[in-house]
């Protein structure tokens, strides 16, 4: 060192150390605290994403509910559908006992109980989910081909189209000239446009059988009536949307079914982390159309062909915790609603 140039002190050096590491220390605990504010907003926007696309999922396919069954009543569209008893188009490929079906069924608490929370703690309470099951269209129309070879043949068992390019066996199918009406599951995609509905071929059970005594209903429902509109051939799906919360019960999913004998062994995840489904309905309790729907849980088989459309609610929790105080296991949730009016099954 040089004469007159003065170095610090061991008590400067000191405090000097001691202000460095509080320093540091104050910007790693601000670090600390954003790294956490982030991953709590990201666990938000994770969250709210994850409950508005499965309520949109369902609400885009609820609002095609009845599409392609035809006005058979004076008051809506939604009559009961005479189908084979025994028929798997009930709720998570049920068979149907009663031998109709009606557009949408009501399944109030039906569907799984979620009993434990995002951290795999048994819930002070169970919830009782709905099930959401519903006939839906799910594609374009065609129309029976009048002409040779004609609408039906061997007693309804094959029905020509003027175009079946848009069909595949296994699909179902709503035959309708506007009168009558028959359910049936295509087996075979013949040439001249012909579908082939063979009883007992037919994993869900739809096709019945015919003879000259008693013809499968698609020889009525495919043959035009003097006067009637076009017979036509509608592609159609029973749906069937529920929460598994068997699979993994701390993080249970929103699933869906369709025209399925498998049950829910064949359901598909639209999204997960889903705790809860409900459905109410709107109702036409007095069958006119300018007074408002009454919101019914679970309605009657009288109300079934009053039902104009329903609310969904779908509650979400986050995937990871977030520290939420609200709930013990620190997840957040959310619940998101939506009202669908069905586009076809209301007579104006």
């Amino acid at each position: 060192m040089k004469k007159g140039e003065a170095g610090f002190s061991l008590a400067e050096l000191l405090i000097a150390s001691v202000i460095l590491v509080i320093s540091v220390g104050a910007v790693a605990s601000v670090l600390r605290i954003g790294e956490s504010l982030h991953g709590k907003t990201q666990e938000g926007l994770e969250l709210q994403e994850n409950v508005r696309s499965a309520l949109d999922f369902i609400c885009r396919e609820l609002i095609n509910t009845g599409s392609g069954i035809p006005y058979l009543t004076q008051i809506n569209g939604s009559p009961a559908i005479a189908i084979p008893i025994g028929a798997k188009l009930g709720p998570l490929g049920q068979a149907v006992l009663t031998g109709s079906i009606y557009f949408v069924t009501p399944c109030d608490g039906a569907g799984q109980s979620v009993t434990v929370d995002g951290e795999g703690n048994n819930l002070p309470q169970p919830i009782r989910t709905d099930m959401l099951v519903f006939m839906g269209g799910m594609g374009d129309a065609r129309f029976v081909n009048q002409s040779a070879p004609g609408p039906s043949a061997n007693w309804g068992e094959l029905v020509y189209l003027e175009d079946n390019s848009i069909f595949a066996a296994g699909n179902v199918v709503l035959i309708s000239n506007g009168f009558q009406v028959s359910l049936g599951q295509i087996t075979q995609i013949l040439s001249q446009g012909g579908l082939r509905f063979e009883n007992g071929s037919d994993v869900l059970g739809l096709n019945a059988a015919g003879d000259s005594n008693n013809p499968n209903p698609n020889q009525s429902a495919a043959a035009q009536i003097p006067g009637g509109p076009p017979p036509q051939v509608y592609p159609l799906a029973s749906i069937t949307y529920y929460i598994d919360a068997t699979t993994n019960p701390a993080h249970p999913s929103l699933k869906r079914l369709a025209n399925s004998a498998a049950g829910a062994a064949a359901g598909t995840a639209v999204a997960d982390d889903i705790e809860n489904l409900q459905v109410i309905f709107q109702v036409d309790a007095d069958a006119n159309a300018t007074t408002p729907a009454i919101p019914i849980d679970a309605p009657t088989i009288d109300q079934l062909s009053l039902i104009r459309g329903a609310t969904v609610s779908i509650t979400g929790r986050s995937h990871a915790q977030t520290g939420d105080p609200a709930y013990p296991d620190g997840h957040s949730r959310l619940t998101m609603s939506q009202t669908v009016f069905f586009r076809n099954n209301i007579l104006r």
